[in-house]
C-alpha cells in the first residue's frame, strides 16, 4: 500500500512540475526547448518536493481536509451561499444522446467547493481513493475492509488509521445529510396535484461545465510559438489541421480575485475563474444553394464568377502557343472540369426536387430541352432519345464560350482564331462527356 500511495504522490509531483513548465513557456518560441524546460523545472523542484513529501502531505490530510467534495457546487448558482453540502451525484450512463451527468467521459469526475487553500489536497485525496486496485476494487474499498497493509502504513507514519478512515469515507462518499434545499438557490416548483409539489434546486454540474472548456481549449494548437489559426490565415499547410468553435462567450466566476475563485470550487481555480457559454441562438438559414430555373438554367443557376479562375488558367495555357501533350492535357482537364461542374449543377436539381416540378405554371417558360434534362419525370425520354444530348451539348458549349469571352475580355479582346480554337476544344470535350449526361 505504501508503494501505491508514494507512486501516486510522485505522479502528482510530476504533474505539478509539468504544469509550472507549461504555464511559464506556453506560446513562447522556446516552449519545447529542453534547456528552457529544465530551467523552469529546477526553479520549482524544491516547492514540489516539499508539497508532496509523504509526511507533509499526510499531515495536511489530517489537519486541513474537510469533506467538501461535490459534483454540483451551489456557489455557481448563488455566490452568497456560505455552506454547501458534500453532495455527490455521478449519474449513470444512458445511451440517449444527452449531455448530462453520467453520460460524459470526464477528465475530472468531481469538484471541491470551499477554501482555496485546501481544496487541491481534498481533490488529490479523492483521486487517490478512486485509484483502481483491480478486481473491481478501488483504494477506498481497502479502507472499508480495514486492510492490514494500510493500517501498518499509517501506524508507521504515526497516524490514527480509524480517524483517517472516517475522513476518507466522508470525502469519497460525501457526508450524510438531509436531502433538503437551500433557501439561496434558485427553485423550480412542479405541482403534482392535491396541493403537493416537487421542488428542484438548480445547481451547476461544474465538471460538465469545465469539461466543455477544457475540450475547447484543447483545440488551441501551437507550432513553434505560432497558433494554428495563423497557418490558415497565411494559407500554410498544417499536417493535422485544427478545429475551432465560434461564437463563444466567456463567463467569469470572480476571475479577478484568486481567493474568491477558490471559494467557488477547485475546478474554478484551475480554469482561472473562466468558463465558456456556447451559443444557443437559432440557426441562421441560408438561401438555398440549389436554385430552380424559371426561364433559363444557364442564366439563373450558373454563376460566371465561380468559374473565373478556370477560365483565366485556360487562357494562360492557350497564350503559350505550344502544342505538346502536356499543354493539350492541361487545357482538356480545365475544360472537362468546367463541363463537369455544369452537369453536376443539373444533376443536383434533378435529385433535389420531386419529379414533375417543371409542370408548375411558375416554370412554364422554361425551355423543353431543359425540362427534359432537369426533371426526373422525363427519365424514360432521356433514356430512349439521344437528340436532347446533342442539343444540350451545344447549349453548354455556347455558355462556356460566352463566359470565357466575358471573363477574358475584361483584360483584352480575343481574336477570331482564339475564339474558334476554344469552341472546337469545348465541343470536343462535350462529345467525350456525353455518356455522363
Amino acid at each position: 500500500m505504501q508503494n501505491i500511495i508514494v507512486s501516486y504522490l510522485e505522479a502528482r509531483k510530476e504533474d505539478f512540475l509539468q504544469s509550472k513548465i507549461n504555464s511559464k513557456l506556453r506560446g513562447k518560441k522556446n516552449e519545447f526547448d529542453e534547456e528552457a524546460r529544465l530551467k523552469v523545472r529546477l526553479e520549482n523542484q524544491a516547492e514540489a518536493d516539499a508539497k508532496y513529501n509523504i509526511e507533509v502531505w499526510l499531515d495536511n490530510i489530517i489537519r486541513k481536509v474537510k469533506p467538501n467534495v461535490t459534483t454540483h457546487p451551489a456557489k455557481f448558482t448563488n455566490a452568497k451561499i456560505d455552506t454547501d453540502t458534500s453532495q455527490i451525484f455521478l449519474g449513470r450512463y444512458v445511451n440517449d444522446g444527452y449531455i448530462k451527468t453520467g453520460n460524459v467521459h470526464l477528465k475530472n469526475k468531481v469538484d471541491v467547493s470551499g477554501n482555496s487553500a485546501t481544496n487541491t489536497i481534498v481533490y488529490e485525496l479523492y483521486d487517490l481513493l478512486d485509484q483502481d486496485m483491480g478486481n473491481d476494487q478501488k483504494l477506498i474499498h481497502k479502507f472499508e475492509e480495514n486492510n492490514e497493509s494500510l493500517i501498518q502504513f499509517f501506524e508507521k507514519n504515526k497516524a490514527d488509521f480509524e480517524y483517517i478512515k472516517a475522513k476518507c469515507l466522508k470525502v469519497y462518499y460525501g457526508e450524510k445529510s438531509t436531502p433538503e434545499t437551500h433557501s439561496s438557490t434558485r427553485q423550480v416548483y412542479f405541482p403534482i396535484g392535491d396541493n403537493e409539489y416537487h421542488l428542484l434546486s438548480v445547481k451547476t454540474a461544474s465538471m460538465l461545465m469545465y469539461e466543455v472548456k477544457n475540450r475547447i481549449d484543447g483545440m488551441n494548437i501551437w507550432v513553434d510559438g505560432q497558433h494554428a489559426r495563423s497557418f490558415k490565415k497565411e494559407n500554410k499547410f498544417l499536417e493535422d489541421g485544427f478545429s475551432e468553435v465560434f461564437d463563444i462567450t466567456e463567463i467569469g466566476f470572480s476571475n479577478g480575485d484568486f481567493i474568491k475563485m477558490g471559494n467557488y470550487s477547485l475546478l474554478n481555480v484551475k480554469n482561472k475563474g473562466i468558463a465558456y457559454l456556447l451559443s444557443s441562438c437559432p440557426p441562421i438559414l441560408e438561401k438555398r444553394t440549389i436554385r430552380l430555373p424559371r426561364t433559363d438554367f444557364f442564366v439563373q443557376c450558373l454563376y460566371r464568377k465561380n468559374y473565373q479562375d478556370s477560365f483565366m488558367q485556360l487562357h494562360k495555357f492557350i497564350q503559350l502557343d505550344l502544342n505538346n501533350i502536356d499543354i493539350r492535357t492541361a487545357i482538356r482537364n480545365i475544360l472537362q472540369f468546367v463541363i463537369d461542374q455544369v452537369i453536376l449543377q443539373g444533376l443536383k436539381i434533378r435529385e433535389s426536387y420531386p419529379e414533375g416540378w417543371s409542370q408548375q405554371e411558375y416554370y412554364a417558360n422554361l425551355p423543353k430541352l431543359q425540362r427534359i434534362w432537369l426533371d426526373e419525370m422525363y427519365a424514360e425520354q432521356r433514356e430512349n432519345d439521344s437528340e436532347w444530348r446533342n442539343e444540350l451539348s451545344e447549349d453548354i458549349a455556347r455558355w462556356i464560350l460566352r463566359s470565357y469571352e466575358k471573363v477574358i475580355s475584361e483584360s483584352e479582346m480575343l481574336g477570331t482564331a482564339e475564339i474558334n480554337d476554344v469552341k472546337q476544344r469545348v465541343e470536343e470535350s462535350l462529345r467525350q462527356a456525353k455518356e455522363f449526361f
